[in-house]
């Protein structure tokens, strides 16, 4: 990885300490950006993930819900506009 997903600026490697291990402080090798800092690691590419998927998922349900809640008649929207 040489480029950043976010910026595509250059990508070093770097390590991190995990400090809420169970088994105690552990090292990470990761790769980081030298622009703005955004951090490959693959669990935490994982994480993100599947928290968009998530994301994505209740969005669209909640989208939904709106949708189906507007009314589809003008009737009353000049009073709300005024």
């Amino acid at each position: 990885m040489t480029n950043c997903s976010r910026c595509e600026g250059c990508m070093i490697e770097d390590f991190l300490l995990d400090m809420e291990d169970s088994s105690g402080p552990m090292w990470l090798k990761a790769w980081r950006c030298m622009n703005c800092g955004n951090i490959y690691e693959r669990v935490l590419q994982q994480n993100r993930l599947a928290k968009e998927t998530q994301m994505g998922a209740s969005t669209a349900i909640a989208q939904r819900a709106n949708a189906e809640s507007l009314p589809l008649s003008t009737d009353g929207l000049d009073q709300l506009a005024a």
